[in-house]
């Protein structure tokens, strides 16, 4: 197996536009380390360079501590899943999964072996003699997966292989490919736009944005202790609710000011801001939606930081019922309530929401770099 190492990693193309600008990242040995960003944040890029189908404009990037910058792809042990699928329509499923075996004069009864035991982990033992064109997108995606397998290479690199599919096939590809990582015990290194799919699929996750990485960590770290205002936004669904506040630092506690009305902070989130500075300063609260709550008349929760707000729409889902709310007194402001499955509330209904402190997020106004520490 393969450990992955980019050092000072830029890409240049012609024109002077730099896709990816000093990309630092160890990469460990059986690792499922997650890229996500929005689109043209430098992701597929970084993992085409890693791949050798882009040159890498400067720095140097090791596999298994062997520099491969000039090394061919096919001579860098690893392989590549993409999008698009890229199956040959003319062979069979068999064919397509023993072709880089053939090219390589692997003898026949090994490729035979090693595409059925592939064929078996996948599910798709009965679609061996079929043509892709009468394969479903999952199956299809099972035959790229398959092909990748039967080579035994030391990385996996997989280019958003689930965009393609519908939501129930991607949820359920998503459980085949960490139940394949476990099961094969190699080094996946997995591209998306899709955060939900970071979460769930990544030991870690990188999060880029403008060829930038903003932050390297767990899915639970990510979520929880934001390094920034992007990543926080980024990460979560729906995203974070930010407020644009004035902070009031004094005796009886640090306080949130906004338009006329002002919540308290929690002590133990007092005690983790790193600023040097916060009274009178202008910074971003960033709440999540299932940290603020509806308060109803006999509701005693959160007495010292409730906001009124009106509600412009709701979205039910069945299992919960989201609420869009539109901040008293502050202009273009929306904060997003997790209500319950039955939650009764309409739009233009005034409400009072609940927001609990412990949980928030303080991002700096101008760098937006969060000023809590963990």
């Amino acid at each position: 197996m393969a450990s992955i190492s980019l050092k000072n990693i830029c890409k240049t193309y012609a024109g002077g536009v730099q896709a990816v600008k000093d990309f630092n990242l160890e990469i460990h040995d059986k690792e499922f380390v997650v890229f996500v960003g929005p689109s043209g944040c430098g992701k597929s890029t970084t993992l085409r360079m890693i791949a050798g189908l882009e040159e890498i404009s400067s720095g140097d990037l090791f596999i298994d501590d062997r520099r491969v910058n000039n090394v061919e792809p096919k001579d860098r042990d690893i392989a590549m899943v993409f999008q698009n699928y890229a199956l040959y329509p003319y062979m069979t499923v068999f064919e397509n999964m023993s072709f880089g075996l053939r090219l390589r004069k692997v003898p026949k009864k090994e490729i035979e072996q090693k595409v059925k035991q592939a064929a078996k982990i996948l599910g798709i033992e009965d679609y061996l003699k079929r043509k892709p064109k009468n394969l479903s997108g999952g199956q299809r995606q099972r035959v790229a997966l398959g092909r990748a397998i039967v080579r035994e290479p030391k990385v996996f690199l997989l280019d958003e292989p689930l965009s393609n599919l519908d939501a129930k096939m991607r949820t359920q590809m998503r459980t085949e490919i960490i139940k394949l990582h476990k099961e094969l015990q190699t080094t996946f290194v997995y591209v998306t736009h899709d955060q939900t799919e970071a979460m769930t699929m990544g030991t870690r996750i990188v999060v880029m944005k403008d060829g930038v990485i903003q932050q390297v960590d767990t899915p639970d770290n990510l979520y929880d202790y934001p390094v920034n205002k992007f990543v926080a936004g980024f990460i979560g669904t729906p995203q974070m609710n930010f407020l644009d506040v004035i902070l009031e630092d004094g005796p009886d506690g640090l306080y949130a000011k906004y338009g006329r009305n002002k919540i308290k902070i929690a002590p133990e989130t007092r005690k983790r801001c790193t600023a040097e500075e916060l009274n009178q300063r202008q910074y971003v609260i960033g709440v999540r939606s299932e940290d603020v709550y509806l308060i109803g008349e006999n509701d005693d929760r959160f007495p010292d930081s409730r906001i009124n707000a009106t509600v412009k729409i709701t979205e039910k889902l069945g299992n919960e019922t989201l609420v869009y709310c539109s901040v008293e007194g502050v202009e273009n402001s929306e904060i997003v309530v997790r209500g319950g499955a039955r939650c009764n509330v309409t739009g233009g209904d005034d409400v009072k929401i609940g927001v609990d402190t412990l949980h928030i997020q303080i991002f700096d106004y101008d760098t937006e770099l969060n000023i809590l520490k963990r």
